[in-house]
């Protein structure tokens, strides 16, 4: 399984579509982004996470665009 950060949610359309050219298994995973120590700061986030990654580690040629998000700023649309 190949593994790409998008570490700004805006630029996620641009990256999926450069993996979608590489792959037609393309999964996004968003996650509450990791805090100074480490860990995410949503909880399901920290157990749903390595359950997700085997799942899709299963998928022959899988790529997962992994974005982390702050708790709505990353999240919120230009329509709100």
């Amino acid at each position: 399984m190949k593994c790409i950060r998008v570490t700004v949610p805006r630029n996620l359309e641009k990256q999926a579509e450069q993996a979608l050219k590489e792959s037609d298994n393309v999964f996004v995973l968003f996650f509450g982004r990791e805090t100074i120590e480490g860990q995410s700061w949503c909880p399901d986030c920290v157990v749903a996470d390595p359950k997700v990654r085997a799942g899709i580690a299963k998928v022959e040629n899988a790529i997962l665009l992994e974005v982390p998000v702050d708790r709505k700023s990353d999240t919120a649309s230009d329509t709100q």
